[in-house]
């Protein structure tokens, strides 16, 4: 017989190998996402003389041929910050997450150039990973805010992959994936590359530049509303839905950069037609290396634009040419991508990565403005609070006779937090700007969390059982035990709540 803390520990495990806690239909005829979380042992920068092979990696890794990690991949020996130079790396850093994985339909299993690893714990949320193609529910895009025929709320959908110095991270905190381990602030080491494809409901029609986008088949959410994008994916379609590649985000572990991190993203651009593969018909949209810190409201109103990142003039005028009303990529000319809340920005967001979530962009309001020459509509995102906006995280302290508070700023929203560093330094753990790890690890907590109470509350036969597993909702329900079975259940759904966690992507748009 088992202890209790044996049976959570084979349930953990189970977890950590669980690729997705949907279902695909039955008879579905294509082959289902498979998670590939066979992480190599930690790596240090000073340790990349070490090759990483085989015996790197633990578990029942497959026989692939995998090479040394160089010291400095080809694009450390390119100046990110001019023009010539961000577009440059940016193709080079593509044309390095291409090989290998195009040619599999980015089935990284089947890469035989390099191996590469998916983030754990993605599948345990209501937007976790769908059980197709491993996509998590992303930001959506409401009516007309990229395109001027975008009359729908897009759904956005995505999935991003790590190299090996990269996985060797999650190697070391889920080395025993039972009992994980994150006492410090994470950072990742020389070498790292992640990337991420972004695919929407968008068609032709509502946005031009998808004509001819790579199409993937995913179990999305359910849409009642064609206006309105769901909040949450809690619900899913019954049969798989087209997701076309809108976006593909990318970052490096640079040390030139001020943030330690240098960050892209393409933008699908169905206008290259004399390019063959449609995989290969991508933008750049731009390449960002800090947060320009000194750019706040005053300093954009008197014309002053970012100078930390570099955004592609033909981006721009595509932008622009889909009349959507969107103002700009980022929050005050800084980096995003077409999928991305334009309030922030890429390395802003990422930059939140940490043991506990922080907010990823703040409110604030729509103004309208006048027509431009062309008649067009235009919008300009005033902040409810330029001072919350430019300072983001604020603790209210109480004084010593805890009758009065006092506000304290602890950190720039747009400050260049250095890699390795907490967003917010009151105790929070670092994550180095990954995301992806920060929420695996939040789901992981959760889940925690809540098998221990299922368990106790199971054993004691309790009227109350409280259900905590899906991470943006908190389900309450009391058992009747008197009446007919039907009366039972409609007095048992009578007494269902269910309660919102707050959201972290920030406001709605109404831009009609």
């Amino acid at each position: 017989m088992t202890s209790r803390l044996e049976d959570k520990h084979e349930a953990a495990i189970e977890q950590f190998n669980t690729a997705s806690n949907y279902r695909a239909p039955l008879g579905y005829p294509k082959p289902l996402f498979k998670l590939r979380n066979d992480y190599p042992r930690p790596i240090s920068d000073s340790d990349h003389s070490r090759p990483i092979t085989n015996s790197s990696i633990p578990g029942d890794a497959p026989a692939l041929p995998l090479p040394d990690v160089p010291v400095k991949h080809p694009w450390t020996k390119i100046d990110f910050t001019s023009q010539e130079g961000a577009s440059q790396y940016a193709q080079i850093v593509k044309a390095y997450c291409w090989e290998g994985n195009r040619s599999v339909d980015f089935v990284v299993q089947d890469n035989t150039v390099r191996p590469w690893f998916h983030a754990p714990w993605m599948h345990a949320s209501t937007n976790g990973r769908e059980p197709i193609k491993g996509l998590t529910y992303e930001r959506s895009i409401p009516p007309y805010e990229f395109a001027a025929n975008q009359k729908r709320g897009l759904q956005n959908w995505a999935i991003g992959f790590y190299n090996a110095p990269g996985a060797s991270v999650f190697g070391g905190v889920w080395e025993n994936p039972a009992e994980p381990v994150w006492e410090d602030d994470l950072k990742f080491p020389k070498g790292t590359v992640v990337f991420k494809l972004l695919f929407t409901t968008a068609t032709d029609e509502e946005v031009p530049t998808m004509k001819g986008s790579p199409t993937w088949e995913a179990m999305i959410a359910k849409q009642e509303d064609p206006t309105k994008a769901p909040r949450t994916a809690q619900f899913r379609v019954d049969q798989p839905k087209p997701v076309r590649l809108i976006q593909v985000d990318w970052a490096t572990v640079d040390h030139r950069s001020p943030i330690g991190w240098v960050f892209g993203t393409f933008m699908y651009n169905g206008t290259l037609e004399h390019i063959a593969d449609p995989w290969d018909r991508l933008t750049s949209v731009g390449v960002t290396w800090g947060n320009d810190p000194q750019l706040d409201q005053a300093a954009f109103n008197h014309g002053q634009k970012p100078v930390e990142c570099w955004i592609n003039p033909e981006a721009e005028e595509l932008r622009k040419s889909l009349g959507g009303a969107r103002p700009s990529w980022g929050y005050h000319g800084r980096l995003n991508g077409p999928a991305d809340n334009f309030v922030s920005a890429c390395a802003s967001c990422h930059g939140t990565a940490q043991s506990f979530d922080a907010p990823l962009v703040q409110d604030g309001k729509l103004e309208k403005l006048e027509p431009g020459i062309d008649g067009k509509k235009r919008w300009r995102w005033v902040p409810l609070n330029e001072r919350i906006t430019m300072t983001w995280y604020e603790e209210l302290l109480p004084d010593a006779a805890f009758n009065s508070y006092t506000v304290v700023s602890d950190v720039s929203r747009f400050q260049n937090v250095k890699a390795g560093e907490p967003f917010s330094h009151r105790g929070a753990r670092s994550a180095d700007y990954s995301l992806q790890f920060a929420m695996g690890w939040g789901n992981f907590k959760k889940w925690w969390d809540t098998y221990d109470a299922q368990q106790k509350e199971k054993e004691a036969g309790a009227r109350k059982t409280t259900l905590l597993a899906l991470p943006t909702r908190r389900v309450v329900f009391r058992r009747h035990d008197d009446g007919p079975e039907e009366e039972q259940m409609e007095k048992l759904l009578a007494h269902i709540t269910v309660e919102e966690e707050p959201r972290r992507a920030g406001p709605d748009f109404d831009w009609s």
